[in-house]
């Protein structure tokens, strides 16, 4: 059934005509009296809940002239090969990675070179090349076939893929590491403070942090759903899916409406080796055996799911405790940061790399212009901000909030949900601060299902 005249606001005249033999239903009924098609259900829903936008945000968005060497799907597939230490990182080297073709495609290219130039294979030069084409074609195949013995699927691998790619823009914006700082400190007297951030990035188990001052961001609305944000709604029939609707077509072509805009923030790594610890000292996992970074991230690649719904945890436990735990740094992060930088932690956000552990934390501005508040953190303050992500690990609801309501209340983890990726789920200060002990003081209990997990961050 067709619903006709609704762009009038007057009810009255609106009336219902079969799809399939264009009969007009009577005025209260829904159904067609000839085919018998129907009835259609007529919800009565409030305004709000109408339309709801469905966002994303894309962290450094190619450019037109950028997107032609960054798009295909082997571009995911080398970023993944970056995680692994199998590819260089930055943009250039994926590029170099996808450009070009097999090995047997280097020699080609290299002989007809020679031949164009005139150099025979008795000429010195002549070696020299093909020497050089052939250390490109083993250096083409390597990492593809680093990735492929992840033996992931196809599917995994392009979430992964498209995840890793999004880290690898995001780390190509202009940037101020630590070492940065030391090489040309505003002032001699940072010289002993800079030199202290070393020493709390392995406190706090960090591989790195860096400052990302002009990253370009696009918040995108793709399209809208009615009665639910979510994609399945729990009816009393059951589970039910949401539409997803685009927005009216075009000359076939579906818009999107965003706006891109320039901010700042801080990229956070978290060193592999030591979640591996963590997730086998808190009895998640037997111990691997890895003991370097690729190796590590293998490992976890492997064992791990990729995360693809914002609103529910995700089922498999390691991949749980993982995204959990980066989460929950980045809430303590953004807690840290904003009592500094000068912004309410309404103006930051986060953006999550769970595969690659890492997370970003920006000012969420809408404006033309970056404030540098959170530079100045990262130049002046930073130390300070660090120790506090650990100085603290109570609630003023603890003991309940820690013992029996998942260790995150609107008083220590929550923000607002324009600040955070994942709605408030999946955070928990017990994965940071470890679970408390027994009420009556008597020891865990290591066959039963319920985790007790070890302190990642020690106060």
């Amino acid at each position: 059934m067709l619903l006709r005249n609704w762009r009038v606001l007057d009810t009255r005249q609106w009336v219902w005509q079969c799809g399939k033999c264009g009969t007009r239903a009577e005025r209260r009924a829904v159904y067609c009296p000839d085919c018998k098609i129907g009835p259609t259900s007529v919800l009565r829903v409030p305004q709000t809940s109408l339309h709801y936008p469905q966002s994303l945000t894309v962290i450094n968005p190619p450019t037109r002239s950028e997107y032609t060497g960054l798009k295909g799907d082997a571009i995911g597939v080398a970023a993944v090969g970056q995680l692994i230490g199998a590819v260089a990182p930055g943009l250039d080297a994926l590029r170099a990675a996808t450009s070009g073709g097999g090995g047997d495609d280097k020699l080609a290219q290299a002989k007809a070179t020679c031949e164009a130039l005139g150099i025979h294979p008795d000429d010195p030069l002549y070696e020299s090349m093909m020497d050089k084409a052939r250390q490109a074609a083993v250096s083409v195949g390597g990492w593809q076939k680093e990735v492929e013995s992840l033996a992931l699927p196809p599917e995994t691998l392009e979430v992964i893929g498209d995840e890793a790619f999004s880290l690898t823009r995001a780390a190509a914006a202009p940037s101020l590491n630590v070492d940065a700082l030391l090489r040309k400190p505003p002032s001699a007297d940072l010289i002993t403070t800079y030199g202290e951030y070393r020493a709390l990035f392995d406190r706090y188990k960090l591989a790195d942090v860096t400052l990302l001052r002009e990253l370009p961001i696009a918040n995108v609305v793709a399209g809208y759903t009615r009665i639910s944000a979510h994609a399945v709604q729990q009816t009393r029939a059951g589970d039910k899916g949401t539409w997803f609707k685009y927005f009216p077509a075009s000359n076939s072509k579906y818009p999107m409406y965003g706006k891109r805009t320039e901010t700042e923030g801080l990229l956070v790594r978290v060193k592999p080796l030591e979640v591996i610890r963590w997730l086998v000292d808190s009895g998640v996992v037997p111990d691997p055996k890895v003991t370097d970074e690729s190796n590590a991230y293998k490992w976890l690649l492997r064992v791990r799911e990729p995360v693809v719904d914002m609103f529910n945890a995700p089922e498999q436990r390691i991949t749980r405790s993982v995204l959990g735990l980066l989460h929950s740094m980045s809430h303590r992060f953004m807690k840290a940061i904003a009592a500094r930088c000068g912004l309410n932690i309404d103006s930051l956000a986060e953006y999550l790399f769970p595969s690659a552990l890492a997370f970003l934390v920006y000012a969420n501005t809408r404006s033309d212009f970056t404030l540098g508040g959170i530079e100045h953190v990262y130049r002046y303050d930073l130390a300070d901000a660090l120790s506090e992500l650990a100085a603290d690990p109570r609630c003023v609801f603890d003991p309940p909030c820690r013992r029996s309501f998942g260790g995150a209340c609107a008083a220590c983890l929550h923000t607002s949900e324009i600040s955070c990726e994942r709605f408030n789920t999946v955070l928990d200060r017990n994965l940071l601060f470890g679970t408390l002990p027994a009420v009556d003081g008597t020891a865990p209990d290591r066959t039963s299902d319920e985790i007790t997990w070890q302190a990642f961050w020690t106060p």
